[in-house]
């Protein structure tokens, strides 16, 4: 295994499970949830990557669900901006030190946790020019931090399109463009070319697989608004942990 413990491959798998899991239950949320967790037990430049080849691997697996909704204009709106903050978040994530990264992706998680939990109210639909800061910080978070890319991009699509149908495949169309850049970043910025990036992924592969499964199984027997409602303290919680540790270590 290397400099991964039988411990925190143990975590590994566990975390990727969940995460995806609670994906499979609500639709989105497998990096949000995963990434600052994992954090705790391998380098943030590794599960970053980490997290993008299964959430690349899981919308492959299921691109073609309502394909035939996806809304292609604001898919071509959000892409170029999107990709412009990817390459931001990159070049931050390999030159900046672990502790403001991981300070940084605490504060974030915990706003985004207590985000959800508040669930705030909105139906006005909003102008296309949103598509642009929606785009780039939605790149850059996901780029940077592995996490909170869906916030931004969701806020945009559900003040522009009505139906919920529509807000998930557009989502979903649109996330194969991103994480597929994402992917052919990070390898030009070496983050791919990790030997230990193999071992996560042998670990990782079958826990999504797992958690994907079960958690589309019973998706229909817990409430949106009660998944929401779990999804939120465990960000809240994951995010003031990984301050703490960074504050206890320094």
């Amino acid at each position: 295994m290397g400099d991964l413990s039988p411990t925190a491959a143990a975590v590994v798998g566990a975390v990727v499970f969940f995460a995806f899991f609670v994906r499979g239950v609500s639709g989105f949320g497998s990096a949000t949830i995963a990434i600052p967790l994992l954090a705790h037990v391998v380098p943030l430049k590794l599960a970053v990557p980490l997290l993008l080849a299964l959430d690349f691997l899981a919308t492959v697996a299921t691109i073609r669900i309502d394909r035939e909704h996806v809304n292609k204009t604001e898919v071509k709106r959000l892409i170029p901006w999107a990709m412009i903050g990817v390459i931001t978040g990159a070049l931050l994530l390999v030159r900046l030190p672990p502790q403001i990264l991981l300070t940084g992706l605490g504060v974030l998680v915990v706003i985004f946790g207590i985000r959800t939990l508040l669930k705030p109210a909105g139906e006005a639909p909003v102008s296309h020019w949103w598509s642009v800061p929606a785009g780039f910080t939605g790149g850059f978070f996901g780029s940077m931090f592995g996490s909170g890319a869906a916030t931004p991009y969701m806020i945009y699509l559900t003040h522009r399109l009505s139906d919920k149908r529509k807000v998930r495949a557009t989502f979903s169309g649109f996330a194969f463009f991103d994480y597929g850049f994402r992917l052919i970043t990070f390898l030009f910025t070496g983050l791919l070319l990790q030997w230990a990036l193999g071992i996560v992924l042998a670990i990782g592969v079958p826990a999504m697989a797992a958690g994907l499964y079960i958690g589309n199984r019973i998706h229909h027997r817990i409430s949106n608004e009660r998944a929401l409602q779990v999804i939120g303290v465990m960000l809240v919680v994951s995010g003031v942990s990984l301050v703490v540790k960074v504050v206890w270590a320094g």
